[in-house]
């Protein structure tokens, strides 16, 4: 028996899924990891070469309010840029169905309907929020959370996941009942 799940995604949803996303891939800790090198590499040198902590810190701190700048408005412009894609796909603007069977996922609303099959997810991730369905490492389909309602969907939804990953030689990574 089917289990079918509606709901309608906000621009923040997204927001969130997408970084989720972000935070998989190693390019983001690399990128994340050179901009603290650079701070501490404009930090450790005047030190070595004996200036002051006033000195060192009036170096640093103009750098660390230009990289944490980037690293706060980077999502909010991300938000921006989804609320304006949102209002300009109908698609999206729609309630959505996401239906879970043996033979796969059927993405469904007013305007379309697709199936995708289960040998086409590389993996499933369960958070605190979503389930993520990854067709590769950098895309992947959400289910929110909160359009499951029952305590028994849940459980029935992550028996299916794992019979059907495990089926595939795939991994659905779902959190403890």
């Amino acid at each position: 028996m089917p289990l079918a799940f509606s709901f309608t995604s906000t621009p923040a949803e997204h927001s969130r899924v997408l970084t989720h996303m972000m935070r998989r891939k190693r390019s983001y800790w690399i990128t994340m990891s050179v901009f603290a090198l650079i701070i501490l590499i404009i930090a450790i040198l005047p030190a070595t070469q004996g200036y002051s902590a006033a000195a060192v810190l009036s170096t640093v701190l103009p750098w660390l309010l230009i990289f944490g700048g980037i690293v706060v408005a980077l999502p909010l412009v991300q938000r921006w840029q989804l609320k304006r894609l949102y209002q300009h796909t109908p698609t999206w603007q729609q309630e959505q169905t996401h239906e879970f069977s043996e033979e796969g996922v059927r993405m469904s609303n007013p305007l379309s309907n697709s199936i995708i099959r289960w040998d086409a997810f590389v993996e499933v991730v369960e958070t605190k929020e979503f389930f993520l369905f990854y067709s590769s490492r950098s895309m992947a389909h959400f289910l929110p959370k909160r359009a499951i309602t029952a305590p028994d969907q849940l459980r029935d939804l992550r028996a299916l996941l794992e019979t059907e990953l495990a089926r595939r030689g795939r991994k659905a990574r779902v959190l403890a009942a």
